[in-house]
């Protein structure tokens, strides 16, 4: 038997007459998923969905867990991904006009074409387009028309972290209901870490220097490596208040060229930012977020020597310095102002020893 309508399988007192939401299933984002909870209760679900925010913030899971809660993928043999009335898009490469529209292609029916046929389970028929910054200009254009005209009964959800992006038109955005979705807090990604079965100290150090990104600390949970190259970090940084201009730079140099496609020097920067929070949290007398002991340790050091304003200071330019690399700065260049300006007029006297980056 085909399973029922997403809008008929709630019971006539109001309460769900199947298992828990699948929207409930996601880590953070409350509101959000709260907000899509609501509107399948109420059957007033949009006909477009624009859900935009960081990298691997969970819009993608987020997008798939409303599918599977629309077509009740779970009763369906082979669940979402095998169910007639579902279709996805989450390739890295460029996604052209043939895919929106077009004949059936090597991954299948085009979007328009999905759209065009009957609901094989009488329900809904949904659409995920993950990371929709990847549409061409013309691709875009033929999605716009499609949202202009959507076909009856069916959901588009669009997902992307570079909402701003040229090939994305303001008037396709106008077409969807958005929902943004920031950071997630720290001590709920170190939960639904732990609820894997993992050690507790690894899963606080990876949601610590996540940014609040339950995809990023999922894979660097599964680094065995993580804990020692964290900690190795930290003694480098705090190391550096002994050092000079010289020694900073240096350090600069070691991060930036022997970070494949300059992934030691994003993790050095998320490992410092995450250290700094930690040191303004205990410099205002807040509990801090989950981590690794030596951000406690070290932040305690920090904050008796340099009190909350210029804890902050030096947060900030931590912060300044992840957004200057997203954008596409050079790496040597962002590690060395951060390190001139953090150490250069300050030198506590309870930091560690120097130390190099461990392998």
């Amino acid at each position: 038997m085909s399973p029922a309508p997403a809008a008929a399988r709630i019971s006539g007192g109001g309460q769900p007459d199947h298992p828990p939401s699948r929207l409930a299933e996601v880590v953070g984002h409350r509101m959000q998923r709260e907000q899509l909870e609501r509107q399948v209760r109420q059957r007033a679900l949009a006909h477009a969905y624009w859900i935009s925010g960081p990298a691997r913030v969970g819009k993608t899971t987020l997008a798939l867990a409303l599918a599977s809660e629309l077509l009740q993928a779970e009763g369906w043999p082979g669940g979402l991904g095998a169910h007639p009335d579902f279709w996805l898009d989450d390739q890295q490469e460029s996604l052209g006009v043939d895919r929106v529209r077009g004949p059936e292609g090597e991954l299948g029916p085009s979007l328009q074409h999905f759209l065009s046929l009957s609901a094989y389970a009488s329900g809904p028929k949904v659409a995920v387009l993950a990371n929709a910054d990847r549409l061409t200009l013309p691709a875009a254009n033929s999605l716009l028309r499609l949202l202009e005209e959507p076909p009856r009964e069916s959901i588009i959800i669009l997902t992307t972290s570079r909402p701003d992006s040229e090939h994305l038109p303001g008037t396709l955005r106008s077409r969807c209901q958005q929902l943004g979705l920031g950071p997630v807090a720290t001590p709920l990604i170190a939960a639904w870490l732990a609820a894997g079965g993992r050690l507790e100290l690894e899963c606080e150090t990876a949601a610590a220097i996540s940014e609040g990104r339950p995809g990023l600390a999922l894979e660097l949970v599964s680094d065995p490596d993580l804990a020692s190259r964290t900690g190795g970090l930290v003694d480098s940084f705090l190391g550096c208040s002994n050092l000079g201009p010289a020694g900073w730079l240096e350090l600069s140099r070691e991060l930036a060229e022997r970070g494949r496609e300059r992934e030691l020097a994003w993790e050095a920067l998320r490992t410092w930012t995450a250290l700094l929070r930690t040191c303004c949290t205990l410099a205002a007398g807040v509990e801090p977020p989950p981590g690794p002991p030596a951000f406690r340790t070290a932040g305690e050091a920090w904050a008796r020597a340099l009190g909350l304003p210029e804890c902050l200071r030096r947060y900030d330019l931590a912060v300044e310095g992840l957004s200057r690399l997203a954008e596409g700065a050079t790496a040597r260049l962002v590690l060395d102002r951060l390190l001139l300006l953090t150490f250069g007029a300050f030198e506590p006297q309870t930091a560690a020893p120097a130390g190099r980056v461990r392998p």
